[in-house]
C-alpha cells in the first residue's frame, strides 16, 4: 500500500500534517488465497451473526497478523 493522502489539521497559529494510508479497492485483494475457515468466519462475524470469540480472533489474526495479536492478548 504505497498511496498514502496527506491532510493538513489547522489549529490555533499551527498547522498538524499527517499522512494516512489511502483506501485500498477490492481488486488489490486477493480473496483466492483466503482460506474456506477465514472466508467463514468473516461471513458469521459481517453477516449470519452468531460469531464466537475464536471466528473473531481468527479474523483479527488474518487482519493484523497472529504475532500481532498473541502480543496483544498476553
Amino acid at each position: 500500500m504505497s498511496e498514502v493522502n496527506h491532510i493538513v489539521v489547522q489549529q490555533q497559529g499551527v498547522s498538524i500534517h499527517k499522512e494516512v494510508p489511502a483506501k485500498r479497492s477490492s481488486i488489490e485483494f486477493d480473496i483466492s488465497q483466503m482460506s474456506n475457515r477465514t472466508k467463514d468466519a468473516f461471513k458469521r462475524v459481517c453477516l449470519d451473526g452468531g460469531a464466537s470469540p475464536a471466528d473473531y480472533c481468527h479474523i483479527f489474526e488474518s487482519i493484523l497478523g497472529r504475532k500481532v495479536v498473541a502480543e496483544i492478548m498476553r
